[in-house]
């Protein structure tokens, strides 16, 4: 029954967009849309990336849309969560609920009242019969604090807090995007970071943080080129990287080349080191792309010609009804965002009791 459960605004406080979504669902089942935001700080500040205020944006925003006062989720960044597998003795879960943040104190030397954790008992034998496989997480508080901060500041009442990549696979289960008889990948493209995750199972089984993002397209075209960072995204975003090259290659197309070649690269290492790993079973079945570089024309093409497998880019509102005929203006918006809303669906499908949706 969700009669009596919050609606929960899902928060996505990126470097460059701030994005919001709330769902709500139906007698019938379906989940709907009933309110969203999107923000591009760099069409909002001229001086973008070096000055702009998150903060303010997405406190004018949350007035503008009258979402004051309502229950909020958001994520932290992937890189921000440490992940270590301890070995413990067969123990009680109030006695787990002792140990472990004392056991991550010990390895990370983060004391325990900075750091906030969690556990799971792992699946995985452990190599003593006698020990049990606990797969724990922890982040630094004062990561923690500084996102719910920047919520209330906006006039939203915090309610919880997730992982990028935790978020985005909730997302993907609900649209129909997880095969469990396959091992997958999914890459978020962002701007100032890209991250990816190993599915296995229908389960995010590892993630990992790469040096290099799409914003870094922008940036060196800016830079090197003297373009303004709204040039330098049309550019980017109507780029072929698989074109045949022309016999006198230009300043610019010699940035596009390069950073575009570093960006596959740091991938191809990623999806190397994800086939080693024992979780994957050796094999790489689908990639699945999503955030702002997916918009980058033929860019599943490029995928799945580069790493020869097949390639899907994510509508993150697959499974949610968002189209309604007296606002078609506002529903051509909504569609054109979607790539981008991933990481905030995630966090608003929290509030939604999935059993009975399509």
């Amino acid at each position: 029954m969700n009669f009596f459960k919050k609606q929960i605004l899902g928060v996505d406080l990126g470097a460059r967009t701030i994005k919001g979504v709330k769902l709500k669902k139906g007698k019938d089942g379906r989940v709907s849309l009933v309110g969203h935001f999107f923000q591009d700080l760099a069409q909002l500040s001229e001086n973008f990336p070096e000055k702009c205020n998150r903060s303010e944006v997405l406190k004018a925003t949350i007035e503008t849309q009258q979402l004051s006062s309502s229950h909020a989720a958001t994520a932290i960044r992937d890189s921000d969560v440490m992940s270590l597998v301890l070995s413990l003795p067969p123990m009680s879960d109030k006695e787990l609920a002792q140990v472990v943040p004392q056991e991550i104190a010990e390895q990370t030397q983060i004391a325990i009242e900075e750091h906030s954790c969690d556990y799971l008992v792992s699946s995985a034998p452990a190599e003593d019969p006698n020990m049990t496989l606990v797969k724990a997480y922890c982040v630094k508080r004062d990561v923690v604090f500084q996102q719910m901060d920047l919520l209330k500041e906006a006039g939203l009442k915090p309610n919880s807090i997730e992982s990028e990549m935790l978020a985005i696979t909730a997302m993907l289960d609900f649209n129909g995007y997880i095969d469990r008889n396959e091992v997958q990948v999914v890459i978020d493209l962002g701007e100032s970071h890209l991250t990816s995750g190993l599915i296995v199972d229908g389960s995010l089984a590892l993630t990992r943080s790469h040096d290099v993002s799409f914003g870094k397209v922008n940036r060196e075209l800016r830079d090197k080129c003297s373009m303004s960072y709204d040039e330098a995204e049309k550019l980017k975003l109507s780029y072929d990287f698989l074109s045949v090259p022309e016999k006198t290659v230009s300043p610019v197309n010699m940035v596009l080349d390069d950073v575009f070649t570093e960006i596959f690269k740091s991938i191809k290492e990623t999806l190397e080191f994800y086939k080693e790993c024992r979780e994957s079973y050796g094999r790489i079945d689908r990639i699945l792309l999503l955030g702002g570089g997916s918009q980058v024309i033929r860019i599943a093409a490029i995928h799945e010609t580069f790493f020869k497998t097949p390639t899907d880019i994510v509508n993150p509102f697959r499974n949610i009804d968002i189209f309604n005929s007296t606002h078609s203006e506002s529903n051509d918006e909504i569609a054109q965002l979607a790539p981008y809303m991933g990481t905030a669906v995630g966090l608003a499908l929290a509030s939604i009791s999935l059993k009975g949706a399509a």
